[in-house]
């Protein structure tokens, strides 16, 4: 009956614990040497201060480097470099000394970046496009109270580009970091422990895959100081100039190289047989092929940039000289039907591109050319049309045709007509090669204008 009675549960819950507190023993907490020395450092400490046990004092210096510079991306739509590195910073925090005697020994300790006071560093060119990163780590403090940061920063920043040069532009970059609001007598800074230029090594990140695009050439940091018209004070900066180049490969394969083979089909025109539809339809294909070669052009070059690449204006030139290519072989190709239409060559004219043996073997043309010698006498095609019948070298001059025998006139005047058709035919047919020998002569003097024309173009361009 007892152990039915409502007491019996409260009476074992009481045996139970009465069993556990005798057998458990009270922890007591130890703090160590560093968890001291965090307590006693910042029981006081304010991180909104500078680091100086007498608030006007000056010559605060802050020592900074840079370390593994990697180039992440360099925009130019926007004319944004996006650089990722390691910031060194190291200065003297004097509220932050200790003796280490009384900490066991302890000469440093590693403790959060936001709990004390950190260096303004402030990029003056930052852009927008993408976001900065700081990844922050902690920092060591030493006994005297010397603090190193080494942040890992990812960087966008405004950098003016020139492209005139594209595929095989050189860019240079800078970047520009410094105090927000402290003057230079509040925070100074030194690079590497120096005012002067030096170079930032890009060795040590070998082991570090390269942009695809771009290689880092060289990275010199400078200190510069500077007065502003808001404020008497002089203000500190530090300015990084990265230069990097293009990696060229790629285009010169897509763009440069192609070009220049369409470029030298150029005057290739002017050799083809003078059959002015093949002709028309090689220049326009090649037109055609231009035009898409500017639209690869335009994928790989953003067309709303300031500056305009040499290689778009090879293009525009390339363009140009191929429009002007199949004027020219229409021309000499209406000259070429001149000669069936019966028009005479002007004498200038003949004398370049028939008469001239100077010019005809400086083009290669052949000097047995059957009207390569000059003429005796004129040819007056309005006479030759205007005259029915030629007695000029007939050998019927002194043919008496009043004679009376009727039939031995008309022989003689047939005569006469025939002689007179066969040299009008001859002299046209002599007339109508004398243009095709000038169109072919012509032909070769545009084909070799037009390969110095390119040759120049190409040589102050892309070459």
């Amino acid at each position: 009956m007892a152990l039915n009675s409502p007491s019996w549960p409260f009476c074992l819950l009481i045996c139970v614990l009465l069993t556990l507190t005798s057998c458990t023993g009270q922890y007591v907490f130890k703090e160590n040497d560093e968890d001291r020395l965090y307590k006693d450092m910042m029981q006081y400490y304010l991180r909104t201060s500078r680091p100086v046990l007498v608030s006007t004092s000056t010559g605060f210096n802050v020592d900074v480097g840079i370390t593994n510079p990697r180039l992440e991306a360099l925009e130019t739509a926007t004319d944004t470099m996006t650089l990722s590195f390691y910031l060194y910073m190291n200065w003297k925090d004097e509220r932050l000394q200790w003796n280490e005697s009384e900490y066991g020994n302890l000469k440093s300790i590693r403790v959060p970046a936001d709990s004390i006071w950190i260096p303004e560093m402030e990029v003056y060119n930052v852009s927008p496009f993408h976001p900065s990163s700081t990844m922050s780590a902690s920092v060591i403090i030493s006994s005297s109270g010397m603090v190193m940061y080494i942040p890992s920063k990812t960087i966008s920043f405004y950098c003016s580009l020139d492209l005139s040069k594209f595929p095989y532009d050189t860019q240079k970059c800078p970047l520009k970091m410094g105090p927000w609001t402290y003057s230079s007598a509040e925070q100074n800074l030194t690079y590497q422990g120096s005012t002067k230029t030096q170079e930032v090594s890009t060795s040590d990140n070998d082991w570090m895959y390269g942009h695809p695009q771009w290689n880092i050439k060289n990275i010199f940091a400078s200190i510069e100081l500077k007065k502003y018209a808001c404020c008497p004070e002089t203000y500190v900066n530090l300015l990084i100039d990265i230069t990097v180049t293009r990696v060229a490969s790629y285009y010169r394969l897509a763009l440069v190289g192609p070009s220049i083979f369409l470029a030298i089909l150029i005057p290739l025109t002017f050799l083809l047989p003078p059959d002015q539809v093949s002709r028309t339809n090689f220049g326009m294909l090649l037109m055609l092929t231009m035009a898409v070669m500017m639209m690869i052009f335009q994928e790989a070059v953003p067309f709303d940039h300031a500056t305009v690449p040499v290689l778009g204006v090879y293009y525009l030139a390339m363009f140009i000289l191929q429009f002007f290519s199949i004027l020219c072989c229409t021309f000499t190709g209406n000259l070429r039907d001149r000669g069936t239409r019966r028009k005479p060559i002007p004498a200038w004219l003949a004398s370049l591109c028939l008469h001239s043996r100077g010019i005809r073997r400086c083009l290669c043309l052949d000097s047995n050319f059957p009207l390569f010698q000059e003429p005796d006498t004129a040819m007056d095609i309005r006479l030759l049309e205007e005259t029915q019948d030629i007695t000029h070298d007939t050998g019927l001059d002194h043919v008496d045709i009043a004679s009376s025998d009727d039939h031995f006139r008309d022989v003689a005047n047939h005569t006469k007509i025939m002689a007179g058709k066969i040299t009008r035919e001859s002299t046209y047919e002599k007339l109508a090669r004398d243009w095709q020998e000038i169109s072919r002569c012509l032909d070769r003097i545009f084909f070799v204008l037009f390969v110095l024309l390119i040759f120049i173009v190409s040589l102050s361009t892309v070459l």
